[in-house]
Parts: structure tokens; C-alpha cells; sequence
């Protein structure tokens, strides 16, 4: 009998060392797959200043279908909700060029014209001030150019913008600010933009 009861505490040690070695292996993977995402998100913002303002302005196909679309379908549409091709102008020359959805819960996200690895997602909030017009708080990271990406610090871009009557673009102007990871401002840029609607037939 104590054979038998040795022999079940020996199974039954070693099936608790299995289950805690199996449970240390699949808490040790999780935080591997935790810290691999956490770095690429902390990446993912419009954030490397390097590649803004030396380029011309994207022709993207999808925009034939947005001016084509029947007036009565765009003027039920004069709300700047949606989604848009924007292309931000300062000093003559593209300062830089997104992909710009606008939520009706007063959010704001952002897909700007650089490499995921510089940082292109970033978000804001706006509300509206007038007639078509709205305003524009949007916030993001800036990132060192070198391949590591380091965070560098922050920025922010302020806009008022005016949804046409017809709903099928908007124009208005921006100021673009960075500031250093203490807080500290740098560089200010202002400008104007345009942007068209994307839809869908």
C-alpha cells in the first residue's frame, strides 16, 4: 500500500513539475508576444519629420469616383464625417499627405504618407465651430530618423477646417508644432490644406 501511495505522489509531483514548467513556458511566450507588439505600436504614429515637405502630391485613383458621384448623394453629405485624401501645403511645397477619417464621436485618425517604421498612424479630436467648420486637435509622436526609430518626442497639429457645400472637399489651414520628450517647443509650422472625399459607389 505505501508502494502505491509513493508511487501516486511521485506521478502526481511530477504532473504538478510538468504543468508548472508548461505554465512558466506559456507565460515566458506571452510576454515575449506582448513586448513585440507594445515596440511596434510605440512606433506607430505620425512621427518622423525627416520625409515631410520634400515631395509632391500622390494622384490616387480612388478620388476619380468620389468627383463622379451624383450631386444629390454629396450634398446630403456637407458633414466633414468620413474619410478623406488630404494634402497639407506650407511655404509653396507638400509638407506632407494623408489618408484622414474622421469619426462622428468627435475622434479623428490618421494614415500620413511615410514608412510604418517612421511612424504614420496618429489620432486627434475635433469638435465643430460654425456652419461646416470644424477644429481640429490632433497629437502624435516624433521619431529620430535612424533605423531604431527612437522616440525623439512629440508634436501637434491644429486645424479649422470648412466642409464645401456639396461635401465633396474641404480647405483650411494648420499649425504644426514639436516639442522635445521634456516638453520644450521646436520647430512651428503653418500652412493650408486641401482635401477631397473618398466613397463608395
Amino acid at each position: 500500500m505505501n508502494r502505491i501511495t509513493k508511487k501516486t505522489e511521485t506521478g502526481l509531483s511530477r504532473q504538478g513539475a510538468f504543468r508548472s514548467r508548461l505554465s512558466r513556458s506559456a507565460l515566458t511566450t506571452l510576454a515575449v508576444a506582448s513586448l513585440v507588439l507594445t515596440a511596434a505600436s510605440a512606433r506607430a504614429a505620425c512621427g518622423n519629420l525627416s520625409g515631410l515637405g520634400s515631395r509632391t502630391a500622390v494622384n490616387l485613383p480612388m478620388l476619380t469616383q468620389a468627383e463622379s458621384d451624383s450631386e444629390s448623394a454629396s450634398a446630403a453629405n456637407d458633414s466633414i464625417v468620413g474619410l478623406w485624401h488630404v494634402v497639407y501645403t506650407a511655404g509653396g511645397s507638400v509638407f506632407n499627405e494623408t489618408l484622414d477619417q474622421w469619426h462622428s464621436d468627435g475622434t479623428e485618425f490618421e494614415n500620413a504618407y511615410l514608412a510604418p517604421a517612421q511612424g504614420n498612424i496618429c489620432f486627434g479630436v475635433w469638435k465643430t465651430v460654425g456652419t461646416r467648420t470644424v477644429r481640429l486637435h490632433h497629437v502624435g509622436w516624433t521619431f529620430t530618423p535612424t533605423s531604431d526609430g527612437t522616440a525623439s518626442g512629440t508634436f501637434t497639429l491644429d486645424e479649422t477646417n470648412t466642409v464645401s457645400r456639396d461635401g465633396k472637399t474641404y480647405t483650411g489651414t494648420f499649425t504644426f508644432k514639436t516639442f522635445d520628450l521634456n516638453g520644450v517647443q521646436g520647430a512651428e509650422v503653418r500652412g493650408t490644406m486641401a482635401a477631397k472625399r473618398i466613397t463608395v459607389e
